[in-house]
């Protein structure tokens, strides 16, 4: 898996601990990140260091430009060039060809005086003061910058101002890549970075993920059946059979349940596909021990169970009590009352209940997992989750209830043991 790419441009002095900070988050989320301070930079030894930092742009999947107060080196005095200034128009002709997107980010400070000279300028002209006065008011220094001149001009230029009156005017295509951030604080810049970087997922998260995903699918090519030469979910066949031939609580469980021939052959011929079919969740037992299914909480500062780790923890739950009774004794039901035994294919069959309940609770299991399943590998795909509407744990009517009443919930644990 190829990593993405992040080249960072900016004056170092006074950006280091912000440039430090975001190397170290954005590897952190699996990047490789390009800073020229640092000594896995790399570059061509025979040429000048500018020269080397505008060579390894052209490795870079993401142009990250942090502007502030300071110019920086000069690549061009004469023309009042910057390095910074010659990394991004290097980077905007490479974004040009779709080679790489740019990410630019402008302290608030900055954006906010640069505003406030623009307001200033508009004012001295409607006052008609003179030129030389004009620009001297304009250029003197603040806390913020030396020169604010070359900074207004180089917003200008990233914001891709001229193109993009031309283009209004003209009725041309507009310009991209001019998306200007302003930022007072690390999490700004956190905050519009983290999408980029395998959508907030470190490498080995990632990694993890795919790992998982592939184990939830491997599961379904298991439960999803060919008929005909193409896959079936008897998930909604299963349903109906259950609902339209209901067990109900009054039944005594030694007594024999009535049903048609045919429903009895449909119902038997789905459960065949079930033959020797044990599921493998060794991904999905260890994924309950990973920070994949966990949100982080701001307020209480701790990180607390996402919902979709209530539907990891069922499937593992639903797999165990499915590799534990889908065994050949528990489906020999079916050949046991098969047309070809009871030498018939019509009229009614009698089955003994005890063992129709083991099979209607296999049944039941097999229809939460595949839901269970499509649901987590929707949720690792960047799908919004929604938990699935799952069967009963039992498949006599309104035993669940009955079922839950007698069951503590984890809330209830933790206050009936004061934890």
């Amino acid at each position: 898996m190829k990593r993405p790419i992040f080249f960072l441009s900016s004056t170092i002095y006074d950006f280091r601990d912000l440039r430090s900070a975001l190397k170290f988050t954005l590897e952190d989320r699996g990047c490789q990140v390009l800073a020229s301070e640092f000594n896995d930079f790399g570059g061509d030894l025979d040429q000048h260091s500018y020269e080397s930092c505008i060579a390894n742009i052209e490795r870079a999947d993401f142009f990250v430009l942090l502007i502030g107060g300071r110019v920086g080196g000069w690549y061009d005095k004469t023309n009042r060039v910057s390095i910074t200034q010659q990394e991004y128009r290097a980077a905007y002709e490479r974004h040009q060809k779709g080679l790489l997107k740019i990410v630019t980010f402008v302290r608030s400070e900055i954006w906010q005086l640069r505003e406030d000279r623009r307001a200033l300028e508009k004012h001295l002209q409607q006052l008609k003061v003179d030129e030389s006065e004009r620009r001297e008011i304009l250029d003197y220094p603040s806390k913020f910058t030396t020169d604010a001149e070359f900074i207004s001009k180089f917003l200008a230029e990233v914001g891709r101002n001229a193109e993009t009156k031309q283009a209004v005017q003209n009725g041309t295509p507009m310009p991209t890549g001019n998306w200007i951030h302003t930022f007072s604080s690390f999490r700004d810049i956190q905050d519009a970075l983290s999408p980029l970087a395998f959508s907030g997922l470190s490498a080995e998260e990632a990694a993890y993920s795919k790992a998982l995903q592939h184990e939830l699918l491997a599961m379904l090519s298991q439960l999803v059946a060919k008929h005909e030469g193409k896959p079936s979910d008897y998930r909604r066949s299963l349903k109906k059979h259950m609902t339209e031939y209901p067990i109900h609580r009054d039944t005594k469980f030694d007594d024999y349940f009535e049903m048609e021939m045919e429903e009895w052959q449909k119902f038997s011929f789905i459960m065949f596909q079930l033959l020797g079919v044990q599921l493998n969740s060794i991904m999905i037992d260890d994924a309950l021990k990973s920070s994949l299914f966990l949100d982080y909480d701001p307020k209480r500062g701790q990180y607390t169970q996402s919902p979709a780790f209530d539907a990891l923890y069922k499937i593992l739950s639903e797999i165990r009590a499915f590799n534990s009774s889908n065994t050949h004794e528990n489906l020999s039901l079916m050949f046991e009352f098969s047309p070809k035994n009871l030498g018939r294919k019509t009229g009614q069959v009698h089955l003994p209940l005890q063992k129709l309940l083991v099979l209607r609770g296999i049944a039941q299991r097999w229809i939460n997992i595949v839901s269970l399943a499509i649901c987590l590998v929707e949720y690792l795909e960047g799908r919004a989750f929604k938990m699935p509407e799952l069967m009963p744990l039992s498949p006599v009517e309104g035993m669940d209830d009955e079922i839950l009443r007698e069951t503590l919930s984890i809330e209830e644990v933790r206050t009936a043991l004061g934890i």
